[in-house]
């Protein structure tokens, strides 16, 4: 009879731990899930603020700037549709609420105000995005969500210095914003 109990008892144990096995990998797929989703929102964000920038700033350096950032990241979101398709995951097709409302209000800038504030956004964002793959990369047990997390990684810290520096690493020039002199020009 202690036999049996012991053979229940052990099977009944194996089984828990066996299920708290698999809990553990689910809740390892629901962050991989969060970081693709994150991942896309980023993107998506930084595709659309890139255009506005494309057409609204006045400064050939941001415009630059802006327009290796759309590149950039279109390239990254194609790789990442690819990636999660593969996985059965649907990404968005929109930014977040929160940066929709700031791309909006950044629309309606102007001149110096709008320059200073893309680099700003794309500064904080950029050290948030850097934060999250370096820390999808070190996590994840998924092979190909981590080979990409560390492919993404040079070209966002190559971003963020940008945004930092306001310096296009390309051109090795300092994005200058224009100051009017008394005679109305803008000099740079």
């Amino acid at each position: 009879m202690k036999n049996i109990i012991h053979r229940i008892t052990t099977a009944a144990f194996a089984l828990a731990l066996m299920a708290g096995g698999a809990q553990a990998a689910e809740q390892m797929d629901k962050k991989d899930h969060e970081f693709l989703k994150k991942a896309a929102e980023i993107n998506l964000t930084e595709m659309e603020l890139g255009k506005i920038a494309e057409r609204i700033s006045t400064n050939p350096q941001i415009k630059e700037m802006a327009a290796k950032m759309v590149k950039d990241h279109t390239a990254a979101n194609q790789e990442l549709t690819r990636l999660a398709e593969s996985k059965g995951i649907t990404l968005p097709t929109e930014p977040t609420a929160a940066d929709r409302r700031e791309i909006e209000k950044m629309a309606k800038e102007q001149g110096d105000k709008f320059d200073k504030s893309y680099l700003s956004f794309n500064k904080s964002g950029h050290e948030k995005a850097v934060a999250l793959f370096e820390k999808e990369a070190e996590r994840t047990s998924d092979p190909e969500i981590k080979a990409w997390a560390q492919k993404m990684l040079p070209d966002l810290k190559e971003h963020l210095t940008m945004s930092k520096h306001g310096k296009l690493e390309s051109v090795g020039e300092k994005i200058k914003h224009p100051v009017k002199t008394l005679e109305g020009e803008e000099k740079y």
